[in-house]
């Protein structure tokens, strides 16, 4: 568990409902947007040789342009669209970006949409971010620790007895298999399927992943839930084209009449540095009772976990906040706890004309939660007593409203 999941408020709440979807999608920002190469007639490997593989593979992509297609039915579309209303966010329908990678620090990206299109660009001195529903350009250079912070990391990938070791450590809650190789995109592609155990821990089915036979990178991710035949999340690479992309490429011209400011000085806009600079590594203790001397709040705990759940783990982040997590893999359930007034609560997101009017439970006592539920896991937030409540695991919500209502 990091630090985000006790006390990032909103990026909180998000994780902690969509799980395993959030680390699928991560790696495939960071890997899949550079998966190109020519067709290979794939090799036999094993799951261990075909994940050393793919460890590397990033450090040699070459520069290509292609078209990046997210589409996903966890969150309401109108949850994501009043997160981002002041930046003009559209959540409907598949989301389409046309990328352009040019080595590490050379980045285009243009999302096109309704409301007008968002477009980022990188070029290692300088970057813009523009939103055309707002004719709003932020730009700025890149100060020489920023630039320096960016560099290729130079530690070594994996070796095969960390890959091992990884395989271990999830055998007992995972199974991962190779399918039939399958083209996909005009590239031969390994087939590489992630699924539960125990079936019954957990509401997601299965997560695919198809890798490109010579590049050995991601050219698709999916994520099921159980009881769909369709995928509730997917990230698809389509249009690839490998070859130099011209240097114009990675600058921007300011549009006419375009309101045009600074990056924030103080803030890094790499995605996640936030979260992460001003993070706060929470630390796992034995009992409750030893995180209990350490918060200025009284804990409470879970006294019917769903289907049998133990305590596992507790982790306490200063004064501020707690992290207590019931069951493993899958199946884990996360209650975070703080206190009202430290930030500690999640915040509802405005929409234009009102609240977000997500669905509202009530836990007795004159205490109501508000609910996210979603084909793969639920969500609830509520406030009593001084002290800000989160609760999410992959479990149906009748189950966690149940347990929400036990809280000791």
């Amino acid at each position: 568990m990091t630090s985000g999941n006790v006390g990032s408020q909103r990026q909180m709440w998000l994780a902690l409902t969509l799980g395993i979807v959030a680390i699928l999608a991560v790696v495939g920002a960071l890997a899949g947007l550079r998966s190109m190469a020519a067709s290979a007639s794939p090799e036999k490997l094993s799951n261990d040789e075909l994940l050393s593989r793919v460890s590397r593979a990033p450090e040699k992509a070459p520069d290509f342009s292609a078209t990046l297609t997210v589409e996903q039915s966890l969150i309401p579309a109108q949850l994501l669209e009043a997160a981002g209303q002041d930046s003009g966010f559209e959540a409907s329908g598949p989301q389409t970006a046309r990328i352009w990678y040019g080595g590490q620090d050379k980045l285009r990206a243009e999302l096109q949409g309704d409301n007008g299109d968002r477009i980022f660009v990188h070029n290692g001195e300088k970057a813009w971010a523009y939103n055309g529903a707002t004719n709003t350009l932020e730009t700025g250079e890149r100060p020489p620790e920023a630039r320096a912070s960016e560099q290729p990391d130079t530690k070594d990938p994996p070796n095969p007895a960390e890959v091992d070791r990884m395989l271990a450590e999830i055998a007992p809650t995972s199974k991962l298999t190779q399918g039939t190789p399958v083209r996909y995109a005009g590239r031969e592609a390994y087939v590489l399927t992630l699924s539960p155990r125990d079936e019954g821990s957990t509401l997601v089915d299965h997560g695919r992943a198809l890798i490109d036979s010579e590049t050995f990178l991601p050219l698709e991710l999916s994520l099921y839930a159980q009881g769909r035949p369709d995928p509730v999340f997917s990230w698809q690479v389509s249009d690839l084209d490998v070859g130099p992309i011209p240097a114009e490429r990675f600058t921007f011209q300011v549009p006419p009449g375009a309101k045009v400011v600074p990056f924030d000085k103080g803030k890094d806009q790499r995605p996640g540095t936030q979260m992460r600079a001003g993070a706060q590594q929470p630390s796992e203790v034995e009992t409750v009772a030893e995180a209990q001397r350490r918060v200025d709040f009284e804990i409470g705990e879970l006294a019917k976990p769903p289907d049998g759940r133990e305590l596992a783990g507790v982790y306490p982040k200063g004064a501020d906040g707690v992290l207590l997590t019931y069951g493993s893999g899958w199946g884990t359930i996360v209650l975070a706890e703080g206190q009202q007034e430290s930030g500690a609560a999640l915040p509802q997101p405005g929409a234009q004309g009102g609240d977000l009017a997500l669905p509202k439970v009530d836990l007795g006592g004159g205490v109501e939660a508000t609910e996210l539920s979603t084909p793969i896991g639920t969500g609830l937030r509520w406030d009593a007593g001084g002290v800000s409540h989160v609760l999410a695991g992959s479990v149906p919500a009748a189950d966690l409203e149940r347990a929400a209502r036990e809280l000791r």
